[in-house]
């Protein structure tokens, strides 16, 4: 079971003389038409979380709507095919990558997700689009050298699987470990009872969060969360389990206030900053 001791020393009282490049760079691939919202939560989650700085590479059609909703952020705008070469210079420079939140199923996305395994020297979460494009070349995974963690619902994880849903829910737990395990990457298998899985097919399972928490949106947040312990320094392993258990205590908070019904994704993000005070006063 995670608990908030495993990892609340990671969010102690920072360094006085730290600065915004002390704190880690988040290189987000996000967004596409009709899914900058998936864009908009998954960098402000990973600003909220403590990133010194946030870079979205996303096209010109989302631009106006996701840098008018994060002002924080930075951006690498690209059109058509200089998608790749774009995303090829930008992760260069990045503590940590985020792939494929609202990138949409294109042969951009896939060809995408292929660059990032390929040339990420930092770790690199892979979500949403990201997963389905990986599931039709799941042998990439044995060529990439840098931490991967990948953030699957049920049914992703059944595509990566080439099995059904029913398979993965029965043994969720077996099957997330073994997964992990012969592809050396850190699973985060979402749903009742979160389960992160080591690379070595270790499992523990996450104790916060509730149905409130299942509707789009909320695993954008999840994944900003992810990457920006990463780039952080924050181990995979370590970064998974810290991101799913604070947000889906934070989801268990926006839940007393607004009930599970009527949450949003955003009102996760609005109760991180009071959880993130209590760990820097060493609450538990």
């Amino acid at each position: 079971m995670i608990k908030v001791g495993n990892f609340a020393e990671f969010f102690g009282p920072r360094d006085p003389e730290g600065h915004k490049g002390s704190f880690g760079k988040c290189v987000c691939a996000v967004g596409s038409m009709g899914m900058a919202g998936a864009a908009v939560l998954s960098a402000k989650a990973a600003l909220l979380c403590g990133a010194g700085l946030c870079k979205c590479v996303l096209p010109l059609e989302i631009y106006p709507i996701v840098s008018s909703a994060i002002p924080e952020a930075t951006f690498s705008v690209w059109e058509g095919e200089k998608y790749l070469a774009t995303l090829s210079k930008e992760i260069k420079t990045a503590s940590a990558v985020l792939m494929g939140c609202g990138c949409g199923k294109s042969q951009l996305t896939e060809l995408a997700v292929k660059l990032c395994i390929d040339e990420c020297e930092c770790p690199l979460v892979i979500d949403a689009d990201g997963i389905n494009m990986l599931s039709r070349h799941i042998n990439w995974l044995e060529k990439h050298s840098g931490e991967i963690v990948l953030t699957p619902h049920p049914a992703e994880m059944a595509r990566l699987l080439k099995t059904d849903i029913s398979t993965v829910q029965s043994d969720r737990k077996g099957v997330a470990g073994e997964f992990a395990r012969k592809y050396g990457v850190t699973v985060v298998l979402k749903g009742h009872g979160t389960v992160v899985a080591q690379k070595d097919g270790s499992v523990e399972v996450n104790p916060t969060g509730n149905p409130g928490m299942a509707t789009g949106g909320s695993g954008d947040v999840l994944a900003g969360m992810t990457v920006s312990f990463l780039a952080q320094g924050m181990p995979a392993a370590k970064a998974a389990k810290a991101a799913v258990y604070i947000h889906g205590a934070a989801g268990d908070r926006a839940a007393q206030k607004k009930s599970q019904r009527g949450m949003l994704p955003s009102d996760i993000l609005l109760e991180l900053p009071s959880l993130f005070l209590e760990y820097e006063k060493g609450g538990k």
